[in-house]
């Protein structure tokens, strides 16, 4: 069964992992990819509330999102002010060949239908010496810890699914016509805390991330409830559960030839 996030739901909560979770690593690797150049036109393919843009707008960047959902634009719109922003799919980008010096997409390549069509579509509206990045989970390295995968069932599959490996990204972005075709670490996200402070703190919310959006209500209240038997029965044994995740986050690059 395919797995999809109703973002138009999630939209007024999504902000929120930006303020629990370190993306340092992810900001470093935008600012470098963007670079110092002026008058650069720049698209984000999935820019959601518009974290990215912002950080990446002014200095001359001529910048642009895309979102299927209009409630995540909704907030780009006070995020990002000066972006442009368009409601559409990756598949079919509404923009003429040749439109943009730079694309990025920043965890949401996973989403895309059909990710080969959106690197054709990528390719195409990238001028000659253009440059594509995508930042995602590679969940098929098996380096990845997650709480999120210990507690709840078919996670881990799910997610493979969802995401390509990092060499299958290079392989289709060859495909599609890119050149020097390289993937890279960018972020290391150790995490570590008490299991019952986060279910007070809402950072096990269905809505907290796309890994709990994709599952059905009961495949997440089912999940939920052996996260409070175990804060329970550590809590009996007079000891406190912690919760803890190490994930890594990688950037894919491709190049329009000149």
């Amino acid at each position: 069964m395919a797995r999809s996030v109703d973002y138009d739901q999630i939209a007024k909560t999504y902000d929120r992992r930006y303020q629990v979770n370190d993306y340092s690593g992810v900001e470093a690797a935008l600012i470098a990819f963007i670079g110092k150049q002026f008058s650069l036109r720049v698209l984000e393919v999935g820019c959601g509330t518009g974290h990215w843009l912002r950080l990446v707008s002014g200095s001359g960047i001529r910048v642009t999102g895309l979102d299927a959902s209009a409630r995540m634009l909704t907030y780009a719109k006070t995020r990002a002010p000066a972006a442009a922003l368009a409601q559409g799919c990756a598949e079919r980008l509404p923009w003429a060949r040749e439109s943009f010096d730079k694309v990025f997409c920043i965890n949401a390549f996973h989403h895309f239908h059909d990710k080969v069509a959106f690197l054709a579509e990528a390719m195409r509206v990238l001028r000659p010496g253009g440059l594509m990045m995508t930042v995602g989970l590679d969940p098929h390295a098996g380096v990845d810890q997650w709480y999120i995968y210990e507690y709840f069932d078919n996670v881990l599959e799910i997610d493979r699914r969802r995401y390509p490996a990092s060499s299958q990204i290079r392989e289709w972005m060859r495909a599609a016509g890119f050149a020097d075709s390289v993937t890279r670490e960018v972020q290391h996200l150790p995490v570590r805390f008490a299991a019952r402070a986060a279910l007070e703190e809402g950072r096990l919310d269905k809505s907290a991330t796309s890994q709990l959006s994709v599952l059905t209500d009961e495949e997440y209240r089912q999940g939920m409830d052996r996260v409070r038997e175990a804060v329970e029965a550590a809590e009996v044994r007079g000891e406190s559960l912690c919760l803890s995740a190490d994930l890594r986050l990688y950037a894919t690059f491709g190049a329009v030839p000149s």
